[in-house]
């Protein structure tokens, strides 16, 4: 046996027995808040835009005219044809979208405690999707808005692939010098359907 694998099984024969999750009376947490008002005003501190909609039919225009210069976009949302620039089905490799200009992609969990939208495999068609493209946008329902994180993790079904995403990509150095879009996303736009 070498150390690897003798080092591998003493880990695995000292591994600590599993813990039970506390049981959290989540009515303790609730403090009245209007969760879209204060969902949006997370995302806009770390540098996001809430935009309110009455369908999913305005999003394509709006993207449009917030950003009539994209060439390269790509949505997940139905009667998107037009709008598509891309086809992912005849991306290579992930190198391929490095265009990308916009996506627009739907997620069913938002939190308002900190702007946070979770994505997960069911909504990405390719992960590296919202960490290469200059302008992340995220559809939602302002029913699927909820308090807290631990309210969230709630109602994740299946815990496969997935991340919350909270405002554009940044960064900050030492001397406190900001850079937004440093390692992703430059825009965070959040449409919530009534």
């Amino acid at each position: 046996m070498g150390s690897r694998e003798k080092i591998l099984g003493q880990i695995k024969a000292n591994k600590p027995e599993s813990l039970e999750l506390p049981a959290i009376d989540l009515g303790l947490f609730d403090e009245g808040l209007d969760l879209l008002q204060e969902f949006t005003k997370k995302v806009e501190v770390v540098g996001g835009n809430v935009i309110q909609i009455a369908s999913e039919n305005e999003v394509q225009a709006k993207m449009t005219e917030l950003f009539p210069d994209a060439k390269v976009k790509y949505s997940t949302l139905d009667e998107t044809e037009a709008f598509n620039t891309l086809s992912i089905e005849a991306i290579q490799k992930p190198h391929d979208l490095e265009d990308l200009d916009i996506l627009i992609l739907k997620s069913d969990i938002a939190v308002a405690e900190n702007g946070a939208v979770w994505l997960d495999d069911s909504k990405i068609p390719m992960r590296v999707l919202p960490f290469i493209t200059k302008h992340l946008v995220f559809v939602l329902e302002e029913k699927s808005i909820l308090g807290y994180m631990h309210e969230a993790y709630a109602n994740i079904d299946d815990f496969g692939f997935g991340v919350f995403i909270s405002g554009p990509s940044k960064t900050a150095d030492i001397e406190q010098s900001l850079v937004i879009g440093a390692h992703g996303a430059l825009s965070l736009t959040v449409f919530v359907k009534k």
